[in-house]
């Protein structure tokens, strides 16, 4: 799948394809409730009321609000998968934010194995 947009924030980007997203925050960016809301935004925009799955890009490490998953709309963000070769900040990432999410969730070390699963889990939800 060919990227379709990139959009570009003080805090980083979103590169937008067909039915995900990949996000690279800048280092130690902490995602509050405006940066979240952005990022909302800039996604409903783009996709409207059709079902994605959010790829985060974490190799450089973030925190994460925790409240900020109360806007998110777990019937059209169907899934989140973290990714970064660094065992210790997904471990301690994903542990919290699992708790509060009610889509699935995955955590994986390469971008490409992400995207793997967000097409072929966006896939299952079609059948």
């Amino acid at each position: 799948m060919s990227q379709v947009e990139v959009k570009k924030f003080d805090f980083g980007q979103i590169e937008f394809y067909d039915n995900y997203v990949i996000s690279t925050l800048l280092p130690n960016t902490t995602v509050t409730t405006s940066i979240a809301k952005a990022i909302l935004t800039s996604i409903k925009d783009h996709f409207g009321n059709k079902k994605m799955v959010y790829i985060s890009n974490r190799e450089f490490g973030h925190e994460v609000d925790l409240s900020v998953y109360k806007m998110v709309n777990p019937k059209k963000m169907v899934g989140i998968a973290m990714v970064s070769s660094q065992r210790e900040e997904l471990v301690r990432s994903v542990s919290k934010e699992q708790e509060v999410y009610s889509g699935s969730f995955g955590v994986f070390n390469s971008i490409e194995s992400a995207v793997s699963w967000a097409k072929s889990f966006l896939e299952e939800q079609e059948d």
